[in-house]
């Protein structure tokens, strides 16, 4: 996504809108002003609702994997196509390709599951303080007025908010050092998303894909810092494990597992204040260090 010039976000949920075209086709409207690159985690959350959509209303979805094939436009509606993979006796598997111009920018396959009772535990846990503790950005980026413009311009542009218990990797990178493959990061959406938990899974879908593949980039800073990155997402998983308000505070703790041949992958464990682990992410992505002509 082109940063300069983008106007405020519409809230999330709206951005996420779609419209029923057919049994198993929906489509999602184009956004006004200059072509741009499409943020991926919008496709993501739009091909959520759509799967929901069309899953028994009494299955809640558990998991979805996810293929970015080609770059989306802002300014080109995209076609979502959903198909009823299987409707078992507890589980419902959906496939959607995301179309534009004809041509699939994008698929998933999501498996929804009727809630059932079970063996329970969770190993993640909090280890940070609370969004009303940490820094907000201007103090997070006081030395890099340009790292601060760029990170409040994207947020501005995703209608989310944000708090960084630690400098995340780009401060760092801005120092010309390293840190270690892990951030950090408080979010919500900026306004309310509708009480449905359909809903409320589209929109932590759109929100899980920010910044996540930037953890990889940690034990990189100081090569980095004069290098133009090619960043861009290849494949995104979630697991939903709990529901979760995303327009309330949440962590999602990132890690940079590997990094090699120019790409790099990313876990992530999404939990409320409480301390519950919600959702668990996973993202490989092209990382590709290209020097300045």
């Amino acid at each position: 996504m082109t940063l300069e010039s983008v106007r405020p976000a519409e809230s999330v949920a709206d951005r996420l809108t779609l419209e029923r075209v057919g049994e198993f086709r929906f489509r999602g409207r184009a956004h006004d002003g200059p072509s741009q690159r499409s943020y991926g985690g919008e496709v993501a959350g739009q091909a959520v609702l759509a799967a929901g959509l069309t899953a028994p209303g009494d299955r809640p979805i558990h998991s979805a994997q996810t293929y970015f094939l080609l770059p989306g436009d802002t300014t080109v509606p995209t076609e979502f196509a959903v198909e009823p993979v299987r409707d078992g006796g507890s589980f419902s598997t959906r496939r959607v390709e995301a179309v534009q111009d004809g041509r699939v920018i994008f698929t998933m396959l999501a498996s929804f599951h009727r809630p059932e009772d079970g063996l329970a535990h969770q190993v993640a846990h909090l280890d940070t303080p609370g969004p009303d503790e940490v820094p907000d950005l201007a103090e997070v980026f006081a030395e890099h007025p340009e790292a601060l413009r760029w990170t409040t311009t994207l947020l501005n542009a995703l209608g989310v908010d944000a708090r960084f218990p630690d400098p995340p990797a780009r401060a760092h990178a801005m120092h010309g050092a390293t840190a270690a493959p892990r951030q950090r990061v408080w979010l919500r959406t900026r306004q309310p998303v509708p009480d449905t938990g359909l809903e409320q899974a589209a929109c932590l879908m759109y929100l899980s894909d920010l910044l996540l593949l930037s953890a990889t980039t940690g034990p990189h800073g100081e090569a980095l810092r004069d290098r133009e990155l090619q960043v861009a997402t290849v494949n995104h998983s979630i697991w939903f494990h709990s529901p979760i308000r995303v327009d309330e505070w949440f962590l999602h703790d990132q890690y940079g597992r590997w990094a090699g041949g120019a790409r790099g992958l990313a876990h992530g464990e999404i939990l409320d204040r409480s301390g519950r682990l919600c959702a668990t992410t996973m993202q490989e992505g092209l990382i590709r260090a290209r020097t300045p002509r």
